[in-house]
């Protein structure tokens, strides 16, 4: 799993990027409405639905869940990771399919030339979260109509409202995505807002993976600093990447969050009842003093979504519970003691 961030503040919260994307056939065709949109992105997904574009969505990759309704909808995409594999045999795989350059995914070509699309929805960062923009073209000029393909890239939370902006476009309701993107940096405003009732700033370590560690990355610090704490090993706008347990050791944080990318909850859990290294788990200050946390990365952080501002309101219940007492799901996260 990798992952990060890179962005700065303006006028709302953030700057809109650089020139750094592409769509190929590199403007998206304007339609004639409804669209047939074929989203492979998760967070992607989550964004066409807030635009209410659900009815207008004929496919969805296999990591498609939310909201709900979308998971009637048809899966064009299938992981060859095979199931029931420990975090340490999960990346053991990916590492290995990266050498030998074979995608983690498969593509149903001919379902995808079934459902006729006008536009798909992509992204070309991460090998490891979705099917590459590579592979989304090479099928496209093999499609018997022409498709628009949308390549989101974000790696910060500026770039990820600008996305939704793209997406508006590209969906031609530009004016209801501008909306969105501003409600959805207000929200997050209000919760830095909150913040500055206290100068306490606790250092927080939040894991990505569990073996070997992964810091946190892309987003995910910037989501930390605006909830009121300072990721001690993840940069914002950098890869997520391994580091030791010596460094980890070392920085020791006041509070610790494992969010494994893909994983849910209970899977977590099942993955610490077996980690190999528990007596170096409970020499951590946070642990010790009941500060450490699991949380439903899987929906809140891993994907670039509208759900990225119900992960900023859960971290701040976890870093600042005094100032943000109310957690929206609890579902979403634990309180774990070892």
């Amino acid at each position: 799993p990798q992952t990060n961030s890179r962005y700065s503040r303006t006028t709302k919260l953030f700057t809109k990027p650089q020139k750094r994307y592409s769509t190929v056939r590199t403007t998206v065709e304007k339609k004639t409405f409804p669209m047939r949109i074929v989203s492979l992105l998760p967070g992607a997904t989550e964004t066409l639905c807030r635009l209410g574009l659900l009815d207008q969505i004929v496919g969805v990759s296999h990591e498609c869940d939310y909201p709900s309704e979308v998971q009637a909808l048809p899966r064009v995409t299938r992981s060859k990771i095979p199931e029931k594999l420990s975090s340490k045999q999960i990346n053991d795989f990916v590492s290995l399919q990266s050498t030998k350059e074979t995608s983690l995914y498969d593509l149903d070509r001919e379902r995808i030339n079934l459902l006729k699309p006008d536009l798909m929805v992509t992204q070309d960062l991460c090998g490891v979260c979705a099917v590459s923009e590579t592979a989304i073209r090479e099928t496209c000029e093999k499609t018997e109509q022409t498709v628009s393909i949308c390549s989101l890239n974000a790696t910060s939370l500026g770039q990820f409202f600008h996305d939704i902006e793209r997406l508006g476009t590209a969906t031609q309701v530009a004016a209801k995505a501008k909306q969105l993107s501003d409600e959805l940096q207000g929200e997050l405003e209000q919760i830095r807002k909150a913040n500055r009732q206290t100068s306490h700033r606790p250092s927080v370590v939040l894991l990505e993976w569990l073996d070997p560690l992964f810091c946190a990355g892309h987003w995910t610090p910037e989501l930390i600093e605006i909830s009121g704490g300072i990721e001690c090993i993840g940069r914002a706008n950098q890869k997520s990447t391994t580091f030791t347990w010596e460094r980890l050791l070392e920085v020791d944080p006041e509070v610790l969050i494992l969010a494994c990318c893909g994983f849910s909850i209970d899977r977590m859990k099942d993955e610490l009842q077996s980690f190999p290294q528990q007596e170096k788990l409970h020499r951590l200050r946070a642990v010790k003093t009941g500060n450490f946390h699991l949380l439903d990365g899987s929906a809140y952080l891993n994907r670039p979504g509208p759900r990225l501002i119900e992960a900023a309101q859960i971290l701040a219940s976890i870093i600042h519970p005094d100032l943000h007492p109310r957690i929206l799901n609890p579902q979403s996260t634990i309180h774990l003691q070892l």
